[in-house]
């Protein structure tokens, strides 16, 4: 049963640990005077009331809400929407029912479905803003604002064949640039023993024999027919194969044809591609751009039965492969929760096998997803910064 409260707990900024508390100001604006400061870690403070910041200060576009809420000490304040989870019923203030705690930020706000605040709050007025320009906003169309039940963002409409096409593409480079790179990448110093191509197809799991496989018995000429002569060595996962150089360069050799890298795409498209969306996608009626990407993403990475899309369901307190927003919980929610958890456990696996080169790829999908970029549109022209490399998602290769 969900809480009938709704209240706050104070988050900070988990990606800076350094940030121990976080201001408390007597009105819904940063220019508002400072009350006092409470400590990250802070739980179960009760809402008594929410705005919109009174200057229209938002993130990408997206304006900061406000919450002001009774602490301890006796007094209340107000406590901006991305420094502090929040759970409960929020139907009274323009929020849904949330079962477990969740950032503030990524919940949608009807302001016509709040409950009209029955007494007025004293606030001074605020000091005059400075003059600052204001951050342009993402191109990311908004999402729908039309009311719906218990104040839930709208759902996404229903991907169309040539929309998905172009989501398909553009999670297809975004992985892409986190994993080989490119057709020819090549790499033997891992437990997959020998690693190849655009998404790192391996020999431990048999993905590699599906390639080369593949290739010798569509391709012909010089290249084929030799790496047709590795096949034996190939099924048999010999682990010699990691120092045999001969492979390596037929490898290499045989990105630059076409048909390879046709063949590299379609064993992605028919083993994850469409294995994620049966597996998690149409499960949950998950329809943005970004939930196809990050999802796909997390098939290449963690394999298409991880145990983190489950999870996030868990800590929301929803079914496992319920479908979203009938399960009173909004897509946005889900995959912030997703994106979140996953960058918590990059950054885990990072500091235990010191790769710090997994945090970035953790930082790159709570990234979007904060910012909001559901149809994946990316900047003013169209790109994402993926580890340094500019990848187009609007209209890509």
């Amino acid at each position: 049963m969900a809480n009938t409260s709704f209240t706050v707990n104070i988050r900070g900024i988990p990606e800076n640990p350094a940030v121990v508390e976080v201001n408390v100001r007597s009105g819904p604006n940063t220019n508002y005077a400072l009350l006092f400061k409470s400590r990250v870690g802070t739980r179960g403070l009760p809402v008594l009331e929410v705005r919109a910041d009174d200057q229209n200060a938002n993130l990408r576009g997206k304006t900061y809400q406000w919450l002001r809420c009774a602490f301890p000490n006796g007094q209340t304040g107000w406590v901006r929407d991305d420094l502090v989870d929040v759970q409960g019923d929020g139907t009274r203030f323009g929020y849904p029912v949330v079962t477990s705690p969740v950032i503030g930020y990524s919940l949608a706000r009807n302001p016509a479905a709040a409950a009209p605040v029955t007494a007025p709050v004293s606030t001074p007025p605020p000091a005059p803003a400075p003059s600052v320009p204001a951050a342009p906003p993402a191109p990311t169309p908004p999402i729908d604002t039309t009311p719906h039940p218990a104040g839930m963002p709208a759902p996404f409409p229903a991907p169309t064949p040539g929309a998905l096409d172009r989501v398909r593409r553009a999670a297809f480079a975004i992985t892409a640039a986190f994993e080989g790179s490119g057709y020819d990448a090549y790499q033997t110093y891992d437990k997959g023993i020998v690693s190849y191509g655009r998404f790192q197809f391996t020999l431990e799991s048999g993905s590699f024999a599906t390639v080369i496989s593949r290739y010798t018995t569509r391709g012909s000429g010089a290249t084929a027919d030799a790496l047709r002569a590795y096949l034996p060595r190939i099924n048999a996962k010999d682990q010699t194969l990691r120092q045999d150089g001969g492979l390596r360069t037929l490898c290499v050799r045989a990105a630059n044809d076409p048909l390879m890298r046709a063949i590299q795409d379609e064993i992605a498209t028919e083993s994850y591609w469409n294995g994620v969306i049966e597996l998690s996608i149409l499960p949950r009626d998950i329809k943005s751009a970004l939930g196809y990407a990050l999802l796909f993403d997390m098939s290449i990475q963690h394999g298409r039965y991880n145990f983190l899309v489950p999870k996030a369901e868990t800590e929301l307190g929803v079914p496992n492969k319920s479908r979203l927003v009938a399960n009173g919980i909004s897509e946005q929610a889900y995959l912030l929760k997703l994106a979140t958890l996953r960058r918590d456990n990059l950054y885990q696996l990072a500091d235990r096998y010191k790769l710090p080169g997994l945090r970035t790829r953790g930082d790159f999908w709570l990234d979007l997803t904060t910012r909001g970029d559901w149809n994946l549109q990316g900047d003013t022209r169209g790109n994402v910064n993926v580890n340094g490399r500019l990848v187009q998602v609007r209209e890509p290769a």
